[in-house]
């Protein structure tokens, strides 16, 4: 009888105790004998979803069901880079995105070649004629870019460049005979500009002669010589530059010798 019970009671245990276990730290190991902790994982002094490894991390049989009582956690190390492999800077050992993935595009671009305009002949001045017309080009640019995930260009490199369209210039003429007028009528206006200028210089100087012989006649210039300061020679710079007070003497002047001629006969 006694051994009878002993039997049971031991089978009792064969069968108990594994459950138990398994209820306290459930979870199957992988070939290394390491496992994500799910359940009761403060009791093994672990966090959850903590990976760890039994027996050292050695693999334990597939008939085994105990675990050994030290628990050894792995800390996965995180490695920062770019994990696009179509990036011109992969890292292969990356696990983590860093988000600088750099890509490289090549564009073919379409640029204006814009004409000159060539002058025929020396002169330059006259009747614009135009003898050609002008017509821009084009050229074919291929472009080397670099751009980052937002696709922002970082840089760029010309790779090469074909004219697909050339240019022509335009090519102009000047009318000699116009230029000849133009000149003329350049020389005419600077000669009729200069006229007035010609003009108060002559009166101007009648006025200071005929004053100094007339020194009684009611001139300005001979009024601005009767002062004794050095005002008069303002005096004198502002009678030239005004300019109507000369025309004002040389009007006097020509009255006063209307005046000494009639005064005559």
């Amino acid at each position: 009888m006694r051994k009878v019970v002993r039997c049971l009671f031991l089978g009792i245990l064969t069968f108990v105790i594994p459950v138990l276990l398994v209820l306290a730290h459930p979870g199957r190991t992988d070939s290394r004998g390491c496992h994500t902790c799910r359940t009761n994982c403060a009791n093994w002094g672990l966090s959850y979803g903590q990976y760890h490894c039994h027996n050292g991390g050695n693999a334990s049989s597939s008939n085994s069901r105990s675990y050994n009582t030290t628990t050894k956690a792995t800390t996965v190390r995180h490695i920062y880079g770019c994990m696009d492999n179509g990036a011109i800077n992969y890292n292969a050992n990356a696990n983590a995105s860093d988000g600088t993935c750099k890509y490289e595009k090549t564009e073919t671009i379409t640029e204006t070649i814009y004409y000159d305009t060539k002058v025929e002949g020396n002169n330059t001045i006259g009747n614009k004629k135009v003898i050609q017309d002008g017509k821009n080009g084009e050229k074919q640019v291929v472009v080397k870019k670099i751009v980052d995930e937002r696709g922002s260009e970082i840089s760029r490199e010309t790779i090469s460049e074909t004219i697909s369209i050339e240019p022509v210039n335009e090519i102009v003429t000047y009318d000699i005979k116009t230029t000849k007028k133009l000149v003329i009528n350049s020389n005419e206006e600077e000669n009729s500009n200069s006229m007035p200028l010609i003009v108060t210089i002559i009166f101007l100087i009648i006025n200071v002669i005929y004053g100094n012989k007339n020194k009684d006649t009611k001139l300005i210039i001979n009024e601005i010589k009767k002062v004794n300061s050095w005002i008069k020679y303002i005096l004198y710079l502002l009678y030239f530059i005004f300019v109507i007070p000369v025309f004002v003497d040389i009007v006097l002047v020509i009255l006063d010798f209307i005046k000494k001629r009639r005064a005559c006969f």
